[in-house]
């Protein structure tokens, strides 16, 4: 058989389906089987090589699963481009046929056969599902996706679970208040704050780990409340656009609708088709700082501070997984792929490794407890904590729990391995939801990193501009990585 002029990405994420078992079997009893691409929302439609491919004939492509690190070689004998005749869907796995209409290209199948797994190719995929192997394409994050210096100043913001929408807790940029109403914008009470510390005039970026909105709630009055707060907080600490950095929360990128009849199988196929429930978050974003909105939501940020480097790894932690336990965390592969890229950036300058994403990593509070609706922590912790401890990071940031608490992770080596630094992990709770367990009360966190040092302020944020308690006031036991 001849080389694979393309690879496919896969992954069984419809329930007690097995998607190769799937195929072979309508293969076995009809002698041939359509394998559909599902393009992604934020994908190319690669016209042209679909369509040289198309005007080939017969031609060999890999199926590949980097899950469950699985790879197939597979014949084709004819590929179609948009839906196929009503007849053609008797070669198709009965899991199809309810979206049969959002399959981007088909591809007539005439052997699937394994073969063994090649992880480099593999992890060239990136989060995309079609790979051009003629070409090369390479569609991970392999190199920095973007530079920031703001030499004069020292201090990274951190907030999360801001909540616009039902659950906010400050004056919007538009609200008119009643007389009485004694809540401020988050921008008139972070700014008060941090002029309390002498801080107002030192940030060099602002990092938001998620839940921009409420349940999804997009709508163009909520999304314009946030765009105006984010647009007002740059104006009085003086940013551009580029110095807010913002990861996905639960909230924002929504599996399905809170309160739906859920069908597992259903929803995970509709939404596995297209990634048309990432599309709000990413063009709220686009919009917000200029991000182009196909970007991944996986990447390394280097910001240049004053007297030391920081690099920021972003994790979209809100990656489909097929359970109605919707506030669990899953990164996957691509994630990992981005620790890698914090693993390798050459260091000129002392620098400090931040990695963030929405969701929790260690349990913070006793609702971490099992709750088919309830709110826990991601699937691949694991994963991601070894990854990101092998990668020399110093900090994990999340919120998600809405509970400020600080906590330092470890592993003890096996077979006599050698032993990396802890890695701090703080959970800054909310800073502007309504919605906090017991008595906490919304929260921010300030990191100001210096050429030796790393300092954390995590302080109290009350929504009418008056001083609150600070939580944590103290350096970090950590030290930068040097050239």
């Amino acid at each position: 058989m001849a080389a694979p002029a393309i690879a496919l990405r896969f992954r069984d994420t419809v329930p007690n389906v097995d998607t190769i078992h799937a195929h072979r079997s309508v293969l076995h009893d009809k002698g041939s089987v359509w394998w559909g691409w599902w393009k992604k929302d934020f994908e190319e439609n690669h016209d042209a090589l679909l369509e040289s491919l198309r005007a080939n004939g017969s031609f060999a492509i890999s199926i590949v699963d980097r899950s469950t690190q699985r790879m197939f070689r597979a014949a084709v004998l004819q590929l179609r481009i948009g839906r196929l005749k009503k007849e053609e869907l008797d070669f198709v796995p009965e899991y199809y046929f309810e979206y049969e209409e959002r399959v981007f290209a088909w591809f007539l199948l005439s052997s699937i056969e394994e073969e063994s797994f090649d992880n480099e190719m593999a992890a060239r995929f990136g989060d995309h599902t079609l790979l051009s192997l003629a070409a090369a394409e390479d569609n991970r994050v392999g190199k920095l996706a973007a530079d920031t210096n703001v030499s004069s100043r020292s201090c990274i913001l951190h907030l999360s679970d801001l909540h616009f929408g039902a659950d906010y807790a400050f004056a919007t940029q538009r609200e008119r208040l009643n007389i009485g109403d004694s809540r401020k914008t988050l921008t008139e009470c972070l700014a008060a704050d941090l002029k309390r510390i002498g801080k107002h005039d030192n940030i060099a970026a602002v990092l938001v780990t998620g839940d921009f909105t409420t349940r999804g709630d997009w709508r163009d009055g909520t999304r314009q409340d946030a765009l105006q707060e984010f647009k007002a907080l740059r104006g009085v600490l003086g940013l551009e656009p580029e110095q807010i950095i913002a990861v996905p929360g639960n909230h924002d990128i929504v599996r399905y609708p809170i309160g739906s009849s859920i069908d597992i199988a259903a929803i995970v196929l509709s939404n596995q088709t297209t990634y048309q429930h990432e599309r709000e978050f990413r063009t709220f974003v686009d919009e917000l700082i200029g991000r182009n909105w196909r970007d991944s939501l996986n990447y390394v940020h280097r910001i240049r501070l004053k007297e030391a480097d920081v690099l920021l790894c972003l994790l979209n932690s809100c990656t489909i997984v097929a359970t109605e336990w919707t506030e669990y965390g899953f990164v996957g592969t691509s994630g990992i792929d981005a620790i890698g890229t914090l693993r390798d950036e050459p260091i000129t300058r002392p620098t400090f490794k931040f990695v963030a994403l929405h969701h929790h990593l260690l349990p913070v509070a006793g609702v971490a407890a099992p709750n088919s609706k309830g709110v826990t922590l991601s699937l691949d912790a694991s994963d991601l904590l070894d990854a990101a401890q092998n990668a020399g990071a110093h900090v994990a940031l999340h919120g998600h729990e809405h509970m400020p608490r600080i906590a330092r992770y470890q592993t003890v080596p096996l077979r006599g391995a050698s032993m990396a630094p802890p890695l701090h992990i703080v959970s800054n709770g909310s800073a502007g939801g309504k919605r906090t367990p017991g008595n906490e009360r919304n929260a921010y966190c300030l990191f100001d990193l210096q050429a030796d040092r790393l300092h954390l302020s995590m302080r109290e944020l009350r929504f009418d501009a008056k001083e609150g308690g600070s939580l944590f006031d103290d350096q970090l036991d950590v030290k930068p990585q040097v050239p």
